[in-house]
């Protein structure tokens, strides 16, 4: 069990305040700001506070993990992805009052981060890398918007984007078979997300499992990701090797 879910299951049966949410709102809008001026430090300060005050803040633990990430330190990442991941199983047992007024929480974050992401896109907002700052912005939206998905419950509630970035966390982590499931995950949860069958011929390969690395890619490209053709010449090759 993750450091990240015994906190959740510790304060289970003692929900934030509304003033424990709004310092967690404030200190989450804090660690968005240092995202964008690319304080990764700062804003996993912010993050953390964020979900230590509100340990259902599902986007402060996903936000908390892209820090983590572009800060190189992959163990953490998959810690806070994990604390993401957990909450959303969380949420997905709660009664319908309770979900509804988690939801309203993020459709009010939905339409913030959209609103950053056309602001970047004009370039409005200054400093940092913008192209970063918009691929981290994007990550965001499509998690909130795959949540509203009530599909989602074949994945325990987790949207699939969350499973794709845990996965990736724990590739870069070292932990392979760990990552393998993950992907596998997000591509059950959602079988266009091209990236998870992309990222999936890889461990395929690795893993001397051609044919399913071959049908990842077929996966992949119905989806639109773009394969590498280097990819896919060191897969036959490793195929063509094969004792």
């Amino acid at each position: 069990m993750s450091h990240a879910l015994l906190l959740v299951l510790w304060l289970a049966g003692a929900p934030a305040t509304d003033i424990q949410r709004a310092e967690a709102q404030q200190a989450y809008a804090r660690g968005q700001e240092a995202m964008r001026s690319e304080a990764f430090e700062e804003a996993a300060r912010e993050f953390t506070t964020a979900g230590r005050l509100d340990p259902m803040f599902a986007m402060a633990f996903y936000s908390l993990g892209q820090a983590r990430m572009a800060l190189k330190e992959y163990p953490q990442a998959v810690t806070a992805y994990e604390g993401c991941r957990d909450v959303f199983q969380q949420v997905s047992s709660l009664g319908e009052k309770e979900r509804a007024a988690i939801d309203r929480q993020r459709d009010d974050e939905l339409r913030e981060l959209k609103d950053s992401l056309q602001r970047a896109i004009t370039g409005k907002i200054k400093g940092g890398s913008t192209v970063g700052l918009q691929v981290r912005l994007e990550e965001r939206i499509r998690v909130l918007e795959s949540s509203r998905n009530r599909g989602q419950e074949l994945n325990g509630g987790v949207p699939a984007e969350v499973s794709l970035a845990l996965g990736s966390a724990r590739f870069r982590a070292g932990q392979l078979p760990e990552a393998q499931k993950d992907y596998e995950a997000a591509a059950a949860a959602n079988p266009g997300l091209g990236a998870a069958h992309n990222n999936l011929a890889v461990l395929y390969m690795l893993s001397g499992r051609f044919d399913d690395a071959r049908e990842a890619v077929r996966r992949a490209e119905k989806a639109g990701v773009a394969v590498s053709p280097q990819f896919k010449q060191d897969l036959e090759q490793r195929a063509k090797a094969k004792p």
